[in-house]
């Protein structure tokens, strides 16, 4: 994959200015004294194998702000990943591994498992880099799962909204949800929509398609790191969380028989007989999404549910970046690359792509979706609350977070279909979580 090295010499003022973009004077005399740092790089075209789910055109974008400062570097999308055809596990047996992966901070622990993701510690200081103007919660949030910085994270949580259909709020003379409406307020909406009418059974609102969104606006941690031991019965949150999708799906008529929470996206878009359904803003870009609207989805969106002791706050600790791998020939020149996405040129271009930007500057984020046709059709104060929602605190994270999310998932199911009450749901899932952990020391 690669040709020749030379060596690239970088000083460290001018590395510095990839993230921060210009400096104060006693910073860059301070810079300028540092020895400069020697990057093993490699000569001619170079391309570095990338871990994405991306679409293609989002792709092109990081390859476009990559491509200005290095153009003989391109990031190659490996398909079998984007497509589904191949999980990393598959590639590891196969041989096909990447440089770099892009990946969401919810789905590290695997990563993380699999020793794939280098620290990046030890570069960041032997380059002098300064990530002192990312969002220090964001980074707290990565250096959570093992005290170590694995990931470059180049936005923040993609804004999540609370979609809804109009048709049904007109069909039934029901208000349109408002900004800033907590779930108890929009509970209120679902019960006036949750109805069959000319052999339509409507549905008032979805919790979404995972539980981990709401869990993380309220910090809800799987597994107490200090003591090492589950988290779920001991926490009061989980029982408020599980209680508030018990309302929920409790609503005569909005969980009708069959229905999983993964059904949202096909409810709010196919068989659109579901009035409002909380999800990622992202999700009108999708063809799905096109589609729909085509085929007369008539919408509207808002500000994400809120908890009305947090007005204000939404989900947290989903943020994204990229990693470097242990099998990446050229780890420092690697990261050195992906820095330019922390210009402000590479987090504008992320803006538009829908990713909130994880550089501290609030001027960056007006180009959220500014090239989006169908997002700007939500009003601009609607859009304006949109971005301004703040992410809870970060939880504390644990290798055993993704089993203990399906763990937690299943006496969910179990609690609100009636098959178990709450005590005995919440200590199933403790008890479960804690066999794990205790397997996993074995």
């Amino acid at each position: 994959m690669f040709t020749k090295k030379i060596v690239l010499t970088v000083t460290a003022a001018s590395v510095v200015s990839l993230i921060s973009g210009c400096a104060s004077v006693k910073e860059e005399k301070k810079s300028e004294a540092s020895q400069p740092s020697k990057i093993e790089a490699p000569q001619g075209p170079i391309t570095f194998k990338v871990a994405s789910n991306r679409t293609k055109e989002s792709f092109a974008r990081v390859n476009k702000v990559i491509g200005t400062k290095y153009p003989n570097v391109t990031l190659e999308q490996m398909s079998s990943y984007k497509n589904n055809e191949k999980t990393l596990q598959d590639m590891i047996s196969a041989g096909d591994l990447p440089d770099i992966i892009d990946e969401a901070t919810t789905n590290t622990p695997l990563l993380l498992d699999l020793d794939f993701p280098i620290d990046l510690d030890p570069i960041i200081k032997k380059l002098n880099l300064n990530i002192s103007n990312l969002d220090q919660q964001t980074i707290e949030g990565i250096r959570s799962y093992n005290g170590k910085l694995f990931m470059l994270p180049t936005n923040l949580t993609p804004p999540l909204v609370l979609f809804y259909n109009k048709d049904i709020f007109d069909r039934f003379g029901v208000p349109y949800p408002a900004v800033g409406n907590t779930w108890d307020d929009n509970i209120q909406l679902a019960k006036k929509l949750s109805r069959t009418d000319a052999g339509v059974n409507y549905m008032g609102m979805s919790t979404g398609t995972i539980i981990n969104r709401m869990a993380t606006q309220l910090s809800l941690s799987y597994v107490d790191t200090k003591s090492g031991r589950a988290a779920i019965i001991s926490n009061d949150g989980w029982k408020k969380m599980f209680e508030k999708w018990k309302e929920i799906y409790d609503i005569p008529g909005n969980y009708p028989s069959g229905a999983k929470f993964s059904n949202g996206v096909n409810d709010f878009l196919k068989t659109k007989n579901l009035a409002m359904f909380p999800h990622f803003l992202l999700l009108a870009q999708d063809k799905l999404f096109e589609d729909a609207v085509k085929s007369g989805l008539n919408w509207g969106a808002t500000t994400y549910p809120t908890f009305k002791e947090a007005p204000g706050v939404g989900p947290s600790g989903i943020s994204g970046g990229f990693m470097i791998t242990k099998m990446n020939k050229y780890p420092e020149f690697a990261l050195q690359v992906m820095m330019t996405l922390l210009s402000d040129e590479g987090q504008i271009e992320m803006a538009k792509d829908g990713m909130v930007p994880s550089v501290n500057k609030p001027e960056l984020r007006s180009h959220i979706y500014e090239d989006s046709a169908i997002v700007n059709q939500i009003p601009k104060d609607v859009l304006a609350a949109i971005y301004k929602m703040k992410e809870a605190k970060p939880y504390s994270r644990s290798r055993y977070d993704t089993a203990s999310l399906n763990m937690v998932t299943k006496y969910m199911n179990e609690y609100i279909g009636g098959k178990m009450d709450l005590n005995s749901a919440l200590r199933k899932a403790d008890e479960e979580i804690n066999k794990l952990i205790e397997a996993d020391k074995k």
